[in-house]
């Protein structure tokens, strides 16, 4: 389904940027835990605002009508993050082809980016840590070649990230074994 810019099915995505002949080879979503430390600050928030209300009436503050619009804006703006935030975590994505390795980046209902990165120019994939280790996932760097300003680009909460890396690093060797005329003797 399409909300605006919001795809809900991965497949019609992997579909579009998929060419004939180019099968999908990987694709992983990010892990739960980092829709909960992006919203952990509107959670916060909210339960901060809701003490002070219980603080108030139980005191016997008597809370102005005028008082419950700001109250109510401020509960709207939080859960409109905690949405935003849910969005992000829940429809993007990274998948992997033969040819290349796309990056989907759903940051609301009106934006969508998808960041197709061409196997030829991946110079190299590494991963580290994230929370000392403790949980079942990782940050995934894939690093450019110098040709295309040696950048690098980082994903977090990759679930797996050693072994998404070594199917990309997989992935990119084979596709350079093929693209690379046989040594001479």
């Amino acid at each position: 389904m399409r909300i605006f810019a919001l795809e809900t099915n991965p497949r019609r995505i992997i579909e579009r940027f998929c060419s004939q002949g180019e099968d999908s080879v990987l694709q992983t979503r990010y892990h739960w835990l980092s829709f909960l430390v992006a919203s952990f600050d509107e959670f916060l928030a909210g339960v901060v605002v809701l003490a002070g209300i219980v603080f108030a009436v139980g005191e016997g503050w008597r809370i102005d009508p005028v008082v419950w619009i700001p109250i109510g804006l401020i509960y709207f703006v939080l859960f409109l993050r905690v949405f935003k935030a849910f969005v992000d975590w829940r429809y993007d994505f990274l998948f992997v082809t033969t040819d290349k390795i796309v990056l989907v980046d759903q940051t609301s209902i009106f934006r969508q980016e998808v960041k197709p990165i061409h196997l030829e120019n991946v110079g190299g994939v590494s991963t580290a840590t994230q929370f000392l280790g403790l949980f079942p996932f990782g940050i995934l760097t894939l690093h450019l070649k110098e040709g295309l300003g040696g950048d690098t680009i980082t994903r977090k909460y990759i679930p797996n990230a050693e072994s998404v890396a070594s199917r990309i690093t997989d992935v990119v060797t084979k596709y350079q074994r093929t693209q690379m005329p046989p040594p001479q003797r």
